[in-house]
């Protein structure tokens, strides 16, 4: 599939964080044809397996969950929302939501008082999650404290660029897709673990379950990174390749290697430190059994945690070339 429609496809499914149901059944229809194994956790992650030489275990990790919200209490036409993951009340205010329930899909918009009615104290103060209500008027579906919410906006494609929700991080998603794709072509010497995790946003529990139970020599880690936007004109950009993760909390020898190869294969990088917790998987998976040697790659994003994350097809491309050279070539 061309690497701009899967990543469209992707980010269009709904799957807050705990409901990555629709996400998961939608890659496994598109993977498990080229696996030696796949199957769903208790957890509700996507684990496929694609044998090799039998040398050691290799794993790549991506979470498949979005931000989103769930219905905290319903008062007549309006209901409350608590957020599911880091949502900045500031993004959601006069949105469309999507709303799941019991009985089918229902949809609603988030209020917000007109200027006319605002005072000038209200005007410079930032709503929170308690002064938000989406209106329910427009539907006739009942609304219960449970159901799950997503902002409702879907996914497009400008100037070679891709638009949309949950691009954080489908985007990684898509690179193992592909990475499959290449690894078909080839003879892998790694058994290679395809993770496609759930409920990173909430705690990386998926990651960390998947990470205890293979138990691999090796794992890479696959998430988003922030790339150049004002007023943070960082060295990082769109369309420039994946980053790689410097610092202590990734095997630096591991980091080496990866380096080496993609410089061989012509693969661009860019680097970014990280000097404490990356706040991704990689904190968890690296943890397990006796330690992991843990690597981070990331794809490059403007906008994160927000209905209009932004993504260059290209980097998920590179990324994908430099995984499967990696399950070839790598010597640890």
């Amino acid at each position: 599939m061309e690497t701009k429609k899967l990543l469209m496809n992707l980010s269009n499914i709904d799957g807050p964080s705990g409901y990555e149901e629709k996400v998961v059944s939608y890659i496994k229809s598109l993977v498990e044809s080229e696996m030696n194994d796949v199957r769903i956790t208790k957890q509700g992650s996507l684990v496929g397996y694609k044998k090799g030489l039998g040398k050691r275990k290799l794993a790549f990790f991506a979470h498949v969950d979005e931000i989103g919200f769930v219905v905290s209490k319903v008062e007549g036409e309006f209901a409350r929302l608590e957020p599911i993951g880091g949502v900045d009340p500031k993004v959601v205010c006069a949105s469309k939501v999507r709303i799941y329930t019991k009985n089918g899909l229902t949809r609603g918009v988030i209020g917000m008082l007109a200027p006319h009615l605002q005072t000038s104290e209200s005007r410079k103060k930032v709503p929170s999650f308690d002064e938000l209500f989406v209106d329910l008027s427009l539907f006739d579906i009942p609304v219960h404290v449970g159901d799950v919410a997503v902002i409702d906006q879907e996914a497009f494609e400008t100037n070679g660029k891709i638009v949309g929700k949950a691009l954080d991080n489908r985007a990684s998603c898509a690179v193992l897709v592909k990475t499959l794709e290449f690894l078909t072509r080839y003879e892998h010497s790694w058994d290679v673990y395809f993770v496609f995790s759930a409920q990173e946003e909430t705690g990386c529990l998926g990651a960390l379950t998947e990470a205890y139970r293979i138990d691999p020599d090796v794992a890479v880690v696959m998430d988003v990174t922030f790339a150049s936007e004002p007023p943070y004109h960082d060295h990082i950009e769109l369309g420039k390749g994946p980053v790689i993760g410097l610092g202590p909390v990734v095997d630096r020898a591991l980091v080496q290697k990866i380096l080496q190869i993609a410089q061989k294969h012509n693969v661009p990088i860019q680097e970014e430190a990280v000097g404490g917790r990356s706040g991704t998987e990689t904190d968890f998976v690296q943890l397990v059994h006796k330690g992991v040697r843990t690597a981070l790659i990331s794809i490059p994003l403007k906008y994160m945690h927000t209905p209009v994350e932004m993504v260059d097809p290209h980097d998920v491309e590179e990324l994908a070339r430099l995984l499967s050279v990696i399950a070839v070539e790598l010597e640890v």
